[in-house]
């Protein structure tokens, strides 16, 4: 399911159907929305001109995306 989500919220965002992927998503319980739920959630209200609400949205993710860049961060590091 995760996988054909996913792709179906690339279709819309690609086809410009950025109500569709907020009606999507936002029927999907708040705790049971992960990391990319979320950055696709921002990413359509953002394209919706919903700014306040999209900045809300990667407010809640930014310590996880924070630790995601020092990870990579630490890798890079490593195989240089």
């Amino acid at each position: 399911m995760e996988k054909e989500l996913l792709a179906q919220l690339t279709l819309w965002h690609e086809e410009d159907e950025f109500e569709q992927i907020v009606d999507r998503i936002t029927k999907i319980p708040e705790q049971d929305r992960d990391y990319d739920l979320i950055s696709h959630l921002a990413r359509a209200l953002n394209n919706l001109a919903r700014y306040e609400e999209a900045l809300e949205q990667l407010l809640s993710i930014a310590a996880q995306g924070e630790a995601d860049r020092e990870r990579l961060d630490e890798h890079l590091q490593s195989v240089q």
